[in-house]
């Protein structure tokens, strides 16, 4: 027996010491990214040397100093949330959320508390979120709820029938599509379904929060949903900036979705906008004339002085100066813009596109911007893809920004 406690104690210092040791890890790893954030800062001049003599302007210059090297210690933790820092091979993200937790009372950190907004929600459910009824209860139960301790749905059912009285919310609320509630259905019914709903909306919320908070880098977070009350409460040990904290938990996801064009869609709009832009440049230009001629005449001259090497490279100059007159004659828009057009199919038979379209030049870009928004080329292209070319063109490449809008 004696033997078994011995054991039994021994692998619990062990795994003690294991568990200690990611606090170790995270600590070293931690300050080694302080030195780098405050090498930064001292290659900036020092107060001092930045405002002799000023006491005024060298405390604003040292809230300046300390906010850049905040931003630099926190860039510098972000960017190795997956580099290995224990002999084992484990990230600093894993092992900053198997860290010992000190909490807020011994480590610091934050607390923070979000209201979850309903009156938003209680508006989407509505078949008419513009009503003057619904209006004023929401108006209502939010003014309650400044002074009472009951739930944001038990306050807007009180609000709705005493703002609207005899006014029933069967009308304003049933819908086909969406509940399953009657025109006819009872407040009760539809306080019920409103209230699965807010019910559902929080834990959704309180599920993104969550995730957001996971990858926050803060390690054994401490989240709690209160569903009466409508708030979750956030507390993050460790955490320093509270404005960070802020931008990160209040910012909204939006995804969206765009049915892009591919070349081959628009490979005839293209030959056509081609085609219209040579008649409305109509022809050779007078730049382009006189450069021509200047270079003819400078054959001239290397033919006077009977060299035969430099009489063949003349004419190699011509022959190439016609050839891209007329390329930029015929085709202006092909002969500046290198289209990609589609690739090989992939592994899975279907056809490899590009995500770029086409490639430009840096020296023609602005000559391709002109001919884009020249109305040869708008009005020979799609219609939903028109206010797009603006946007298309980069530096060097054309993206896939041809999208199809929505009427």
């Amino acid at each position: 027996m004696r033997a078994l406690v011995t054991i039994f104690v021994g692998l619990f210092i062990v795994y003690s010491l294991y568990l200690l040791s990611f606090t170790w890890f995270v600590n070293s790893h931690e300050s080694a990214m302080a030195k780098r954030a405050m090498l930064a800062v001292k290659k900036l001049p020092t107060v001092d040397q930045k405002y002799p003599g000023n006491k005024d302007m060298q405390a604003l210059y040292q809230d300046t100093l300390d906010q850049v090297y905040k931003t630099r210690y926190n860039r510098l933790l972000d960017s190795t949330k997956e580099k290995s820092i224990t002999w084992w091979g484990t990230t600093y993200q894993k092992a900053k959320e198997n860290e010992l937790l000190l909490g807020l009372d011994l480590q610091g950190g934050i607390n923070v508390t979000l209201d979850v907004e309903l009156s938003g929600l209680i508006k989407n459910l509505a078949n008419n979120p513009g009503d003057p009824n619904l209006k004023k209860a929401l108006d209502e139960a939010t003014r309650k709820k400044l002074s009472s301790n009951s739930d944001y749905i038990t306050l807007f059912a009180q609000s709705f029938s005493q703002v609207n009285p005899g006014v029933s919310m069967g009308p304003l609320f049933a819908n086909s599509t969406r509940n399953k509630l009657k025109i006819d259905a009872s407040d009760n019914s539809v306080i019920s379904y409103i209230r699965e709903q807010s019910s559902a909306a929080m834990r959704q919320t309180y599920n993104v929060l969550t995730k957001r908070i996971d990858k926050f880098g803060v390690a054994q977070p401490n989240i709690n949903l209160d569903e009466t009350r409508g708030i979750i409460t956030v507390e993050l040990a460790g955490a320093e900036d509270p404005s960070r904290v802020r931008r990160f938990l209040q910012s909204t996801a939006n995804l969206q979705f765009y049915e892009l064009y591919t070349f081959n869609e628009l490979g005839q709009s293209f030959e056509a906008a081609d085609k219209a832009l040579a008649i409305v440049l109509g022809g050779v230009k007078a730049a382009d004339s006189t450069k021509k001629d200047s270079t003819k005449l400078a054959v001239a001259a290397k033919r006077d002085t009977g060299n035969i090497s430099d009489i063949l490279r003349a004419d190699t100059v011509i022959k190439k100066a016609d050839a891209n007159t007329t390329a930029q004659n015929e085709h202006p828009l092909f002969s500046t813009v290198g289209f990609i057009g589609q690739r090989d199919d992939n592994k899975d038979g279907r056809p490899d596109y590009s995500p770029q379209i086409a490639y430009v030049r840096l020296q023609d870009t602005a000559l391709v911007n002109s001919y884009l928004q020249n109305p040869a080329v708008k009005n020979n292209v799609p219609a939903n893809v028109k206010q797009e070319l603006s946007k298309m063109l980069s530096p060097f490449r054309l993206q896939s920004f041809l999208k199809k809008s929505t009427p």
